[in-house]
């Protein structure tokens, strides 16, 4: 990810206070980190303001504010922003709320919380309750977020929404893109309430070249206008986009060269190749030996794209994303050693067949083999969803039968969330994986998600079932979505009568299409695969046109021409 690394830049300041007020209720907090922080997870500033009627209205604002600034650092690098914040945030609710129902004083533990994301060229806002977001471009101020209140009278609100008042919350998310200038500010409603719109926006434009100088004269001004609440607010000027330079990624992806092809016997940095277990034009996979006397798989990349950022870019991602998956069913990628001579990366080596080898060997799997094998494929499948990481190339290239089940070992064609989201200096080259295997969404253009792993995975099991392709050859050459509609599910039965009924089915439903029509989850599909779904337990009486189309268009021809002859006798 170095070649990764975030230049964001904001100018920030924040000031709290009490002020006619004997105690400041109101938490603002931030965290601007610097590295791989700064590129996966962002700056993120919050503003929570206790709600005054509760008696733990202080203690509600700092748990959610300090909360939530550490916790959304320890999510997983590889989920976006939206899936980390939204965790974080339900969990601080779920907490609140619970730490309210068990207070033996009656204590509620309410508060409003506002928070601001900066991630690459991103802003994401998460918002509840009645503090506010405001974004000044283009010298016009603009309110992002909305109260959260209903009022009761002329003079009275009541806050609809607060953390801590639910066991589930409903939080306002925003998502928008940054320009170098925009400044944002958060802040209580002891700062927004009284101060009129006009003012407020006159002194941030006065003041948007110093944000110090901004917070300080807003609490002024609150106060000149007679404010009787906790004073807080939050300024910050992006100063520079996160996204580096097309320049500076590939200097730092250069900084290794690319390995010879190396030969059974060579040595680099303590390791001795053995053998060469895969080669292909992309790239190269050794059987080494480390100085321990373990034995290792060592990819390499092919020479021939020494001069492709694209390439090196996907090649430095396979290792970062491989050690970000920890599953029995996944290949464990080593750490890379600080002394590397040469671009390469390390996992464990993994003894046995490929399941490409094993089909070869076996030809079609017993069906209890066959599920089996693909409850262990959906195991190492689902390490990776749980990082929102894609893998998009399953095939039985990619996936190795040991003597504890099988293991996938490719990261090559995988997409993450968190790294999507963080934007890419150079252009990517978007691998759909191979064709007879890939989700048609792929080459449609639609929207590709989990489901689209599983159609992969249900066209691996049809395979091991029938040793066919469950669309035919017409399959991999469809390119649109018309040519897929076209497309029929040939039932595994045709090739295995083994297969029941209600198996079938199952595959049918996986290798949908439409992922609309797929399972809404791996475990439902497991399920079905593992124990008959009643729904499916008497087959379907299918329409003639189906299972005998030549037979009906016969017919109709001949009812057609004794229509026409009719038609003659019956005008003489």
């Amino acid at each position: 990810m170095d070649h990764l690394q975030s230049v964001l830049q904001i100018t920030f300041a924040q000031k709290s206070d009490a002020g006619r007020k004997p105690e400041n209720q109101d938490t603002v907090g931030a965290r601007i980190p610097e590295g791989n922080l700064l590129t996966t997870k962002g700056i993120a500033v919050a503003i929570a303001d206790g709600v005054s009627s509760s008696n733990a209205a202080r203690e509600a604002s700092q748990t959610a504010i300090a909360g939530f600034l550490s916790d959304y650092y320890a999510t997983p690098d590889t989920w976006r922003t939206q899936q980390s914040a939204m965790r974080v945030i339900q969990s601080l609710n779920s907490s609140l709320w619970g730490r309210s129902q068990n207070s033996i004083y009656g204590e509620g533990y309410l508060t409003t919380f506002s928070a601001l994301i900066l991630k690459g060229n991103s802003a994401f806002i998460f918002h509840v309750g009645d503090t506010r977001v405001y974004r000044l471009r283009d010298n016009n101020l603009e309110l992002l977020t909305r109260d959260h209140t209903q009022r009761l009278d002329k003079h009275t609100t009541h806050l609809s929404r607060a953390m801590g008042a639910d066991p589930y919350l409903e939080v306002d998310m925003h998502t928008l893109e940054l320009q170098p200038g925009d400044i944002f500010i958060l802040s209580s409603d002891g700062i927004h309430e009284p101060i009129p719109p006009a003012e407020l926006k006159a002194l941030i434009l006065a003041e948007q070249q110093d944000m110090d100088a901004l917070v300080h004269l807003a609490l002024s001004l609150a106060l000149h206008h007679k404010s009787e609440d906790n004073l807080s607010i939050q300024a910050l000027r992006i100063d520079n986009l996160g996204t580096a330079v097309q320049s500076d990624a590939v200097n730092v992806l250069s900084r290794l060269p690319f390995p010879p092809v190396f030969s059974p016997g060579q040595s680099i940095d303590g390791l001795t190749i053995k053998k060469v277990l895969h080669e292909s034009t992309r790239s190269q996979v050794y059987l080494v030996e480390d100085e321990k006397k373990n034995l290792l798989a060592m990819k390499t990349p092919s020479a021939i794209y020494q001069d492709d950022p694209a390439y090196i870019e996907r090649f430095v991602m396979e290792a970062w994303i491989g050690a970000r998956i920890q599953s029995a069913g996944v290949v464990r990628v080593i750490p890379a050693s600080e002394s590397r001579s040469c671009l390469y990366y390390l996992t464990d080596y993994i003894p046995g067949p490929t399941l490409a080898q094993l089909l070869k060997e076996r030809g079609i799997l017993a069906i209890v083999d066959a599920v089996e094998l693909t409850e262990g494929f959906i195991r190492g499948i689902r390490a990776f969803h749980r990082k929102e990481t894609l893998h998009q190339d399953l095939k039985p290239d990619n996936i190795v039968i040991s003597g504890k089940g099988p293991v996938i070992v490719d990261f090559g064609s995988c997409w993450v969330a968190g790294v999507q989201e963080a934007g890419a200096p150079i252009a990517r080259d978007n691998i759909l994986g191979t064709l007879d295997y890939s989700a048609p969404e792929y080459r449609y253009g639609g929207c590709t998600s989990e489901a689209s792993d599983q159609f992969s995975l249900a066209v691996l099991l049809y395979e091991m079932l029938t040793g066919k392709q469950p669309y035919g050859s017409a399959y991999s050459k469809a390119m649109d979505l018309k040519s897929f509609q076209k497309l029929r599910y040939i039932s595994a039965m045709k090739y295995n009568p083994l297969v029941p009924y209600w198996l079938d089915r199952a595959l049918e439903k996986a290798l949908s299409i439409n992922p609309n029509h797929r399972y809404q989850a791996l475990s439902e599909w497991l399920q079905d695969l593992k124990r008959p779904n009643p729904d499916w337990l008497v087959p379907r009486s299918q329409p003639l046109l189906e299972t005998h189309p030549e037979r009906v268009w016969k017919a109709l021809a001949i009812l057609g021409w004794l229509t026409t002859l009719a038609l003659l006798l019956w005008r003489d």
